[in-house]
């Protein structure tokens, strides 16, 4: 055969070859399935390559709050990073907080401080899985020498609520709901080459002015964010899409979900993570804008948007966390935490024991 015959031939036979390894056009390759780690150990892991891991807390969810205080017990947890930053604690009771969880007695009343303050939470903290954290590191404390101890960093913004009479008093302050604890991270934790496990609102990490924001800009790749599964507004949605994770550990750590088969079980037009009724937009908005700004949030509320998603059980198993009876209990404790609703030209409060029943109530009826 001819020299340029055997040329040509071969050119033929590499064009073959080439066009099977690259992806046709308009066929795209299957999506790979996320990876899946018991969530504690895998938390663990991702703190050997980030400072920070930033937990969505999904306010209320019971199931969430007892991992936070069962992740606190794992002795990994004091030893590899030893710091949590709350954003169910006002930053003015911080010595109270130092004292209750380095074992010293702390009088309930002044104790209560911690939770009934931050200017953030309406009426105030009352989720008894938030409230049981301190305690869950006041156990774990107890059982190691003093310089090992996890430390606790109070991040809503100090309040002096006898200085506040109207919503402009207190607007200052709520306009430091990120920059307050994105100062603590800076000085406290990365400044001083620690690790810590923040535990905020999911929507606290995401936009250049929140708390993720604040410290990506400064420090890029510190931040690991973890996303609640809590499952989609509507029941079935949920059940159709958790046979999925029938093999998955509970709670399980399940990273990534964006580009991975996850993702696109996630995106399902029917299917919402937010109830498109509950979001309020200017009546000035294009319904392009509002479809944009909605997409996004279920993005961040179903762990797209995230690094991870933390996986607590199928949605129907999920529970509200019981509340603390405080403020039924103790009329003097309403009557402060109802003068905190008022400055803020909020309707006055409804808790009461026909709103906190002991059996669980599930967190989608």
């Amino acid at each position: 055969m001819p020299l340029n015959k055997v040329r040509l031939v071969i050119l033929s036979v590499c064009l073959v070859l080439i066009g099977l390894a690259v992806p046709q056009s308009g066929k795209s390759q299957a999506a790979a399935p996320p990876e899946v780690k018991p969530a504690i150990d895998g938390i663990m892991a991702v703190f050997q390559s980030h400072p920070l891991v930033g937990m969505g807390d999904y306010h209320g969810l019971a199931q969430e709050e007892d991992f936070y205080a069962s992740i606190m017990r794992d002795p990994r947890f004091a030893r590899d990073v030893g710091n949590v930053v709350v954003e169910f604690g006002d930053a003015s009771s911080q010595p109270i907080i130092d004292r209750f969880v380095n074992g010293e007695e702390v009088p309930y009343a002044e104790l209560r401080k911690v939770w009934s303050n931050p200017v953030g939470w309406i009426p105030t903290v009352t989720a008894q899985g938030l409230i049981n954290v301190f305690a869950a590191i006041r156990d774990a404390n107890l059982m190691l020498p003093p310089d090992q101890r996890i430390r606790v960093w109070l991040g809503d913004p100090p309040m002096d609520w006898s200085k506040v009479k109207t919503l402009a008093d207190a607007r200052p302050v709520l306009g430091q709901r990120d920059s307050y604890p994105a100062g603590i991270i800076e000085r406290e934790i990365l400044g001083k080459g620690k690790k810590a496990l923040v535990i905020y609102g999911t929507f606290h990490y995401y936009g250049d002015a929140s708390l993720w924001g604040i410290i990506s800009k400064a420090h890029p790749g510190t931040f690991f964010r973890v996303t609640p599964y809590a499952g989609y507004v509507e029941n079935k949605c949920s059940a159709a899409i958790e046979e999925q994770f029938s093999a998955w550990p509970s709670p399980a750590l399940v990273m990534p979900v964006r580009g991975t088969k996850l993702e696109a079980l996630f995106h399902r037009a029917d299917c919402h993570f937010i109830a498109p009724d509950s979001m309020r937009f200017p009546p000035s908005t294009s319904q392009e804008a509002v479809a944009t700004k909605m997409a996004e949030l279920e993005d961040q509320s179903s762990g797209v948007a995230g690094e991870a998603l933390l996986y607590l059980g199928p949605a129907s198993s999920l529970t509200l966390s019981p509340l603390s009876p405080d403020i039924y209990l103790d009329t003097a404790y309403r009557a402060e935490i109802a003068s905190h609703v008022a400055v803020r030209g909020l309707p006055p409060m409804k808790s009461s024991v026909a709103s906190n029943p002991a059996t669980p109530r599930r967190l989608r009826p």
